[in-house]
């Protein structure tokens, strides 16, 4: 076992410094430009200044750190400026955080063998981080860590996704999943006033530089705000708005009228059936374990992080102004329902068309990457085909899951 552990964390080592002297000097200018604009700020205005009247900063708290991490290892703005591609590395400790944590210490919350060189080398995985320089594995792998911790340590699990929060809006579409974990994982009113205790601690501590020049107020204001900042019906999402509208989806005004109603309410619609389909059965399931006093074993394992990926994938699918990225959370999901299941055809169903989409996105129109892009491949109907394929496939093993026989055997083999 200690051989193993051995053996992982050097890999995972040698990984991370092979990616850090290979990270790509490529980025998206419009966001890292930003980056570069908002750590100048902090370096000229101190941390406690990010959110005060005439901040241009509008990300949460979480990253803001990181950008005042990346001001005090940089020093001047000279070399905020010169070197900003390096914000690049703390994306990519998030994607080797999972990994870390489950792969390279004992611990008693996953018991499964975890191929990890399966997510960290695939190009779909860490594009986002190391190529674009967006930080999106930052809030997708804390809520994930969030999920799965929360089934055996509820208090940390809740710490966790408050981070997540934290960090980008879109946490929130986890919501549902950590309802049900904490509802299965918490068995006394000593460990629910505890996790209220320490979240509320930690939210202090989180805004406590924000206090007194009415930044609380604006972060606030930003969270309230963060739905309609866009009325796109799609931003390069390539979901379904691609294959049942005439027009570009970006091009289109989610309020306008689509039938009887506007697109928006149209594309909630279909979200929260799709949600209540994979909430439903996941509740069921996580309510009989708990009821029974029974621990997760593979079935429930399955269960919970198809259910995740899944709402995930349905969320970008339906919904209206989503991004290319806002599918990221899918495939660390789908790796590990693989790893349980020992299926990994949806983990690799649904790395194609995200991995296309992000390279869609990035090269055009100023061709950041030396990349032929063939016509049909990178088609935006041909990729919201692919997730079109993904949805349809990730719901037939949903409902297959539902449907096995061997549920019942599976959780009387954990007695």
């Amino acid at each position: 076992m200690e051989t193993g552990l051995t053996k992982t964390r050097i890999e995972l080592l040698l990984l991370f410094i092979l990616y850090m002297f290979i990270l790509p000097r490529v980025y998206m200018d419009y966001d890292m430009g930003f980056w570069r604009q908002w750590a100048l700020y902090i370096h000229q205005h101190g941390i406690s200044g990010a959110y005060a009247q005439g901040s241009p900063i509008n990300y949460l708290p979480i990253f803001t750190y990181g950008l005042y991490l990346y001001d005090l290892l940089q020093g001047t703005e000279a070399d905020i400026i010169r070197n900003i591609n390096n914000i690049k590395i703390l994306f990519v400790c998030f994607d080797f955080l999972p990994l870390v944590v489950l792969c390279a210490f004992r611990q008693k919350i996953l018991s499964f063998k975890i191929p990890h060189l399966f997510l960290i080398l695939n190009i779909a995985y860490v594009f986002n981080s190391m190529v674009w320089g967006q930080i999106d594995s930052i809030y997708t792998n804390l809520a994930f860590l969030a999920i799965v911790t929360a089934t055996c340590y509820p208090v940390t699990g809740l710490v966790l996704y408050l981070l997540a929060l934290n960090t980008k809006q879109q946490a929130i579409e986890f919501l549902p999943i950590m309802a049900v974990v904490l509802l299965y994982s918490v068995r006394n009113f000593k460990t629910l006033l505890l996790g209220i205790a320490a979240i509320a601690a930690l939210q202090f501590v989180i805004l406590l530089p924000f206090m007194g020049n009415g930044g609380v107020n604006r972060l606030l204001g930003f969270a309230a705000n963060s739905v309609g900042l866009y009325h796109n019906l799609s931003i390069s999402a390539f979901n379904i708005w691609y294959l049942i509208t005439a027009g570009n989806p970006y091009f289109i005004n989610d309020t306008d009228t689509y039938f009887l109603f506007s697109y928006r309410t149209i594309g909630l619609g279909m979200f929260v059936l799709a949600a209540a389909a994979v909430f439903v059965p996941l509740f069921k399931t996580l309510w009989h374990q708990r009821r029974a006093n029974l621990p997760f074993n593979e079935y429930t394992w399955q269960t919970l992080l198809l259910s995740t990926g899944m709402l995930c994938l349905y969320f970008f699918y339906f919904n209206t102004q989503m991004h290319e990225r806002y599918a990221h959370p899918i495939i660390i999901f789908f790796f590990f329902y693989g790893v349980v299941s020992k299926n990994y055809r949806l983990f690799v169903l649904a790395s194609v068309p995200y991995l296309l989409s992000l390279d869609k996105a990035f090269s055009f129109p100023d061709g950041y990457l030396p990349i032929v892009h063939y016509k049909f491949i990178y088609a935006s109907k041909v990729i919201a085909l692919w997730y079109t394929v993904t949805v349809v496939y990730g719901s037939y093993l949903l409902y297959r899951l539902h449907k096995s026989p061997k549920e019942p055997q599976l959780a009387a083999e954990t007695i």
